[in-house]
């Protein structure tokens, strides 16, 4: 706690700055994450939606996040300011059509767009968060931005409880989901472009301009990029990939494990899940702390084995205590990944590829999400058994550990150190 601290008090007022708008324009992604889940019983009467066709409603409002990838290429030309804003803005625009949806696939299409642009929010303010961060406070920015943009999440939580109580029912929670507009006009005054992206695209337009090539360094084209880095962008995926497939089945089925397979009540569930839900903010802080002081990569190899360790011990507990101390480390080790995944991707690549590599770590984010969750349904035809099933799909953790030794360390380091603009 006490480098927490003092980490908050090494932060300039720059970098305060930065760091307050970027985490009030990802509260509104978090909301429109959770907001649908939440609202699905409403949602499914209100709209009459047979029960064959809710899985393949959410399915298709989950492939959203696939496509932010072209926000993050569309970044790396454009800038970030202004992808992030229009991100904010149109995360808020899809959920308050949401609420004027009459039909199921309406819905989940208007809902599919919302989701595009709210990882985009996400994948955009934690670039502009390393960019403008100095290197020993990448890992704390990245940090506070998840942990306050999860602030979000709570507020769903918190409007849902009155679901029944407010006019229009399910309807009036994605009209406050449109709340991201409020901000839209303080971001447009107060978040300025990225120095590091103003210099990249001062640099790549002297080059354009310049007769000799060896006057100023020229801009590494997109294939260029990949092809550069190729062998970063394959132990990105290598890193983020076989970690959802986990990950994602691990925290979906913890409630229909606990009722259907233990016994739980709901009430019981929501106590649970409440009190250990708390280690996934401590997950977002700490980790991006801790990676600051003892390096990227010992930590997410730490975190990736401690995610695999806690899911093990959750769908085989045999008491109260493993079982909480499990639901604990999920959450906790959910928590983490989300800095040190977003750490790595933003720190490996250089300023034209930046906010491209960001948007393939979402994209294989959700991939891994969806493969594990179809994997999940193949093995229990085979076992006839989640919990069995989601032990299977452990035998993929050394993969992610592995892939890390292969990149460099990047806590502490400059960017431009880690990845030169121009190529290495």
């Amino acid at each position: 706690m006490s480098s927490l601290l003092s980490s908050l008090r090494g932060l300039s007022s720059h970098e305060r700055s930065v760091l307050a708008a970027t985490c009030l324009s990802s509260l509104g992604s978090f909301y429109s994450m959770a907001v649908a889940a939440f609202a699905l019983p409403q949602i499914q009467t209100g709209l009459a939606i047979p029960e064959e066709e809710v899985g393949e409603l959410f399915a298709l409002i989950r492939v959203g996040a696939v496509f932010s990838l072209f926000l993050g290429v569309l970044a790396d030309r454009l800038g970030r300011r202004r992808l992030l804003i229009a991100s904010v803005a149109g995360c808020a625009l899809f959920n308050i059509a949401t609420a004027f949806a009459q039909e199921g696939w309406v819905l989940a299409w208007l809902q599919l767009g919302s989701r595009f642009f709210m990882a985009g929010q996400i994948l955009l303010a934690g670039v502009v968060v390393s960019e403008e961060l100095k290197a020993e406070n990448r890992g704390l920015g990245l940090g506070l931005l998840s942990a306050i943009g999860g602030l979000g999440g709570a507020l769903t939580l918190l409007v849902y409880a009155f679901v029944d109580d407010l006019p229009y029912g399910w309807r009036s929670l994605f009209v406050v989901g449109g709340f991201g507009l409020l901000w839209v006009p303080w971001l447009l005054g107060s978040l300025s472009e990225t120095r590091r992206f103003k210099a990249h695209h001062t640099d790549a337009m002297l080059a354009s301009a310049s007769d000799s090539a060896e006057t100023v360094p020229s801009e590494l084209s997109m294939g260029e990029g990949f092809a550069e880095y190729r062998w970063r962008f394959l132990a990105l995926v290598a890193i983020v990939l076989p970690v959802w497939i986990i990950a994602e089945p691990g925290s979906f089925f913890v409630s229909k494990h606990m009722q259907d397979g233990l016994g739980f009540s709901p009430g019981g569930v929501s106590l649970m899940i409440g009190l250990c839900g708390a280690a996934t903010p401590l997950g977002n802080l700490f980790s991006g702390v801790l990676s600051d002081r003892f390096g990227r990569k010992p930590a997410t190899i730490g975190v990736c084995l401690m995610l695999s360790l806690a899911v093990g011990l959750f769908y085989n507990a045999t008491g109260p205590v493993s079982l909480g101390i499990g639901l604990g480390l999920i959450f906790l080790g959910i928590g983490s990944l989300m800095v040190l995944q977003a750490a790595l991707a933003t720190e490996l690549f250089p300023t034209g590829l930046r906010s491209s590599a960001s948007g393939v770590r979402e994209a294989f984010a959700t991939i891994g999400a969806a493969a594990g969750l179809y994997g999940l349904g193949a093995l229990y035809d085979v076992t006839q058994s989640h919990s069995e099933s989601i032990t299977w799909l452990l035998v993929l953790t050394p993969i992610a550990p592995l892939a890390l030794l292969f990149i460099p360390e990047t806590a502490g380091r400059d960017l431009e150190d880690i990845a030169p603009d121009g190529g290495t």
